[in-house]
């Protein structure tokens, strides 16, 4: 039984790195909000877990401890304590960074723990260069099928035929895997010796490039808007120095999955500037490391590098001794160009896994050329300790001490009770997806069913601020539209009143678990204002949240036209002004500012003001614009109103 069960946990163990590399690239399900990344961590958890428990059964089997040392092996240790760190003690949504970024850096560094701990054959390294390829070539295949579109050809759907689509999650996912292994492809290709390899990597190699030339046609702007937006990198740069004036950031960042809460924080202002950014709320920045600074720290950014530069660094020592070993240029060139995709693009999961499943091919590759680096360490507090070959099977006649079990049994007892927690909330937050999932396909045909499956995802996962969100604008429109009515009757206005307190309920818990989030405020600022008038204080906490939101979003423009708009209308027209100019101030070329301003000072009989204000306006509006021949219209409306005497000059955008 003992050699069986070590036979099993050892081929589980064997195997996991091959189906990671090959299959999470490819994997979706269509029956979730997010359909790519959030089935792609679920896969990599699986497979993590699976993993972990086959490495304890094969302790177990073995009456040992056993693992590699490394020059990936202690970065990765560090990177993945100060994730949870960071979650634990910075994040202000713990849950949400533990179970998202955390998760993932902790199961891809359990499935290189075991995998470089018990492996050590070439089988394992090239089985993990076919999965890659084989992988990649599949991309390429649906590329071109999309390309054409002989997919929703052969299956009807809305989904296969955006030309967008790409079973990564997104274009430039599929580039940022696509093209570090069309690199290592035709290193590979370049060192063998074998014609047969040869042609077909050639073959492969042909495939990607088409495929990539594809993509790279698809990210480039489509009727002079763009395809994609990314956080231009001086920016991204600037808001991680800005997490280094307080040294616990500075140390750990502000916590995993947190980034979009430090960007409206620190944010530039120079960024409004741009037409296409400036209304924008990014939740990663334009670089990989500069996400994980901002949200580890340098102490997760460091140790990140860390886990990559040091097997090149070592791969480059003994260059010279491997030019003529085709899997050790391919792994030290995907490791290579991957690490240049973390610095200087945003990856998603797809590139993580590309990276640790060749950290642990390389690994594996330095174990078998046995570089002094990497070492296999025992553990056990047995009396007797006799010398094995940890990669053979168990002799029929070995023999074992009780005690070699001890370490074993904590060790598989301590990933039990981790995996255990793990899951049981884990499986709770899939399953509200789903039921999220289901509620925006119900939403335009069955409005009572989306309803019930809204509520049923936010009690499935009530630490997602997102679900408690969507849920208070549930709740707020049915309250409108029963407050709506002329001739309601009692128990409709007892119904209304029950769904605003509701919708203020589930808007105030989505700020408790999302205090630093812009966006739970300013939904609180939308709910109070639409009751004010029908619900005491309304106004007052409508100011209060808006002004909140503002804190945690003092760089934006469109808060403050919202929170001056909202004092017109709350009749205080001075305050209204003063945070319009505030708007214009930082956003000098957005026109809607200078229209509510023309209109209130025309409210005030100020014309001249009013006409100045229009006019500056209007220096913004295009010319094709519905809105110009309106405003053309109003400017004369205005000069009419005001005597000759009294004309000012057009001011410049410069007006506060």
């Amino acid at each position: 039984m003992r050699q069986m069960l070590d036979k099993i946990s050892t081929q589980i163990l064997r195997y996991v790195p091959l189906i990671l590399a090959f299959l999470v690239p490819l994997f979706f399900l269509p029956i979730t909000t997010d359909f790519f990344n959030f089935n792609k961590l679920y896969l990599v958890s699986f497979l993590a877990s699976l993993s972990l428990i086959a490495w304890c059964v094969r302790s177990l089997t073995r009456g040992k401890l056993t693992f590699t040392t490394s020059p990936s092996l202690l970065p990765l240790v560090i990177l993945t304590l100060a994730n949870i760190i960071s979650s634990i003690w910075l994040s202000p949504t713990k849950h949400v960074s533990l179970f998202g970024q955390t998760a993932i850096i902790t199961a891809l560094s359990i499935i290189f723990i075991t995998s470089t701990s018990s492996q050590k054959n070439r089988a394992l390294i090239n089985s993990i260069i076919f999965g890659l390829i084989s992988s990649a070539i599949i991309l390429s295949l649906f590329t071109l099928l999309q390309r054409f579109n002989l997919l929703s050809k052969f299956v009807p759907s809305d989904l296969l035929s955006n030309q967008f689509f790409n079973l990564t999650g997104g274009i430039l996912p599929a580039l940022a895997f696509t093209l570090p292994i069309l690199i290592s492809t035709i290193g590979y290709l370049i060192v063998t010796k074998s014609w047969l390899t040869k042609s077909l990597l050639f073959a492969s190699a042909t495939f990607m490039i088409i495929a990539s030339l594809i993509n790279i046609t698809l990210l480039l702007p489509q009727s002079g808007q763009p395809v994609i937006v990314l956080l231009p990198y001086r920016a991204s740069w600037s808001i991680a120095i800005d997490t280094f004036k307080n040294w616990q950031t500075a140390l750990l960042g502000f916590g995993p999955e947190n980034y979009s809460a430090v960007f409206t924080r620190l944010r530039p202002s120079y960024l409004n500037l741009d037409n296409t950014l400036w209304n924008l709320r990014f939740v990663e920045s334009g670089s990989f490391l500069l996400t994980l600074i901002s949200t580890t720290g340098i102490v997760g950014a460091l140790a990140f590098l860390f886990s990559f530069s040091r097997p090149i660094i070592l791969s480059i020592k003994h260059r010279s001794a491997n030019l003529d070993n085709p899997s050790f240029i391919f792994m030290i060139l995907t490791l290579f160009s991957t690490l240049i995709s973390f610095v200087f693009i945003p990856i998603g999961i797809v590139s993580l896994v590309l990276g640790f499943v060749s950290l642990i091919a390389i690994t594996l590759e330095f174990k078998l050329l046995n570089f002094k680096d990497v070492k296999d360490l025992n553990f056990s507090i047995s009396a007797k300790s006799e010398p094995e070959n940890i990669y053979h099977d168990i002799p029929d006649d070995r023999r074992f001490s009780p005690t070699g079990f001890v370490l074993p049994w904590i060790m598989t007892l301590s990933s039990i009770l981790l995996l255990s927690l793990y899951w049981f909330y884990a499986i709770p937050a899939y399953t509200a997806s789903v039921s999220a999932r289901q509620a925006g396909i119900m939403l335009k045909t069955n409005s009572t069913g989306a309803y019930l499956k809204a509520v049923n995802a936010a009690q499935l996962n009530p630490f997602n601020s997102n679900y408690t969100l969507s849920l208070s604008q549930f709740y707020k429109a049915l309250a409108l539209s029963l407050l709506s009515k002329k001739d309601a009757t009692a128990e409709e206005k007892k119904n209304a009143t029950d769904y605003m307190q509701r919708a203020i309920d589930a808007g105030r818990l989505a700020a408790t678990l999302n205090p630093y989030n812009a966006n739970s405020y300013e939904n609180l600022a939308d709910i109070y204002q639409s009751f004010i008038g029908s619900a005491d204080g309304a106004e007052n906490f409508a100011v209060a949240h808006l002004n909140q939101a503002i804190i945690l979003d003092p760089t934006n423009p469109r808060l403050h036209l919202q929170f001056g708009i909202l004092f017109f209308n709350l009749g205080d027209t001075e305050q209204a002004l003063r945070l319009m100019s505030k708007a214009i101030e930082l956003k000098q070329n957005w026109d809607i500012p200078y229209y509510n301003m023309s209109a209130i000072y025309k409210f005030k009989k100020e014309y001249p003001l009013a006409l100045q204000y229009l006019k500056a306006g209007q220096q913004y509006t295009s010319t094709t614009s519905e809105d110009y021949p309106k405003i053309q219209e109003e400017i004369k409306s205005l000069e009419k109103l005001i005597p000759p005497t009294n004309t000012e000059s057009t001011p410049s955008a410069n007006i506060r």
